[in-house]
């Protein structure tokens, strides 16, 4: 009978770095440059994760389609390793797979503690159970084909530089997402061991790539693989959130298909009619001295599905924040005078005017008068903020993306 025993790794991890890493340090910072600003670093996934956009319905949804990848992940391990020629590396390989699988306790594999994550933490009950996309097919399909198919410099390359390098930074992108959705520490599990043991997996990876440094071309070959790897990734989480949108209107735009009205029977007259003189719940205030901003925000507190009516009051002398958001806005004054401001373009309003304000559009709204001026706010925010992956709340006093305008 043998005994199998995780070996003391000391000896081959010093064995390993004797590569002649330092003539081809230069090609390494410059693939790493190449790795940290590529496109990925800004698809929408991570902004809405940086901007605290996502809910748990939205994470819960993301993260079953990832598992597919999460589970297949030993793999593309085992896909390199079968094509690895050194046995001193499959070794090293093999030790990664061992890791991967939980070692000796294989119900801490870490395609389990993935799952545990969707069940305990995201409340999927079944995640065996998940319906892949076909996109989410494909993009395990295709990294795994690649793994398959390639010689061993491309196929570490494509795991070392394109995948175990950007575990860390990606991973903590995704705690801090599931944290602004009210996820506790505990349930990251999954998330710190990779961002905390990675990077020996990376190490192994790209000791493996290295010592392929005399093949022709082997700057190019790298920087392929690597480069194939961060597409595939950022085509995968793009397309993430094409179909996160979709679920997100599905509802509403079943219910404009079917004819049936929304108009609950015997609905009370306070469900269909607000008052002039009746005052709404308080939404938002903001006063300001030195910009002169001083007003507020009331709602009106009539359920529609879209539209979302506001009331907003602003002294004489004052007046909102410039600011730009992604529902349009049809404003009616109701009392008082005052300036608009609709991109580089300014009006003046009195009682009785309206004033359209489109998407994006960067506003503000002066009070001119010696009364204060009152209109109504009509926006579409009930939709945006479904249809857009970001943090539609986000825009109070807020100009960092209206650079590309002229004014």
């Amino acid at each position: 009978m043998s005994t199998i025993r995780r070996c003391d790794t000391a000896d081959l991890t010093n064995r390993i770095r004797t590569t002649p890493v330092v003539a081809h340090e230069a090609s390494l910072v410059e693939l790493r440059a190449l790795r940290d600003n590529h496109p990925l670093w800004s698809n929408r996934l991570f902004q809405a994760c940086e901007s605290g956009s996502l809910d748990r319905s939205d994470l819960r949804y993301i993260f079953s389609q990832y598992q597919l990848y999460s589970r297949s992940f030993t793999r593309f391990i085992s896909a390199v390793m079968a094509n690895c020629d050194s046995d001193l590396f499959r070794a090293r390989l093999s030790e990664n797979l061992w890791e991967e699988g939980g070692g000796c306790a294989p119900e801490r594999r870490h395609a389990e503690l993935f799952r545990r994550f969707l069940r305990d933490a995201l409340d999927v009950p079944a995640p065996e159970d998940t319906e892949f996309e076909a996109y989410t097919q494909l993009f395990v399909r295709e990294y795994l084909t690649f793994c398959l198919a390639s010689e061993p410099l491309a196929g570490s390359a494509f795991l070392s530089l394109g995948t175990e390098g950007i575990v860390p930074r990606m991973y903590e992108i995704f705690m801090r997402g599931l944290g602004h959705a009210g996820l506790r520490g505990d349930e990251l599990e999954f998330f710190k061991i990779h961002v905390e043991c990675d990077d020996d997996h990376a190490l192994t990876l790209e000791q493996m790539m290295l010592s392929y440094t005399d093949e022709p071309r082997w700057f190019e070959i790298c920087k392929r693989a690597m480069t194939h790897a961060l597409d595939l990734r950022l085509q995968f989480f793009e397309r993430c959130v094409d179909e996160l949108q979709r679920r997100r209107l599905d509802g509403m735009l079943a219910r404009v298909n079917s004819g049936v009205s929304l108009c609950p029977l015997a609905a009370p007259a306070s469900e269909v009619r607000h008052r002039g003189d009746a005052v709404g719940p308080a939404l938002y205030t903001n006063r300001v001295e030195a910009a002169g901003i001083d007003f507020e925000v009331s709602r009106i507190p009539l359920q529609a599905e879209v539209l979302d009516p506001r009331r907003v009051a602003i002294p004489p002398g004052r007046c909102n924040e410039r600011h730009r958001h992604a529902h349009e806005t049809f404003i009616y004054i109701l009392a008082g005078i005052g300036q608009v401001d609709v991109d580089a373009q300014t009006v003046d309003v009195v009682a009785g005017d309206s004033v359209m304000v489109p998407r994006w559009a960067l506003h503000q709204t002066r009070n001119t008068g010696t009364t204060p001026l009152q209109f109504l706010a009509v926006t579409d925010y009930q939709l945006t903020k479904r249809a857009f992956v970001g943090d539609a709340q986000a825009y109070r006093l807020d100009e960092s993306a209206n650079l590309h305008r002229r004014e």
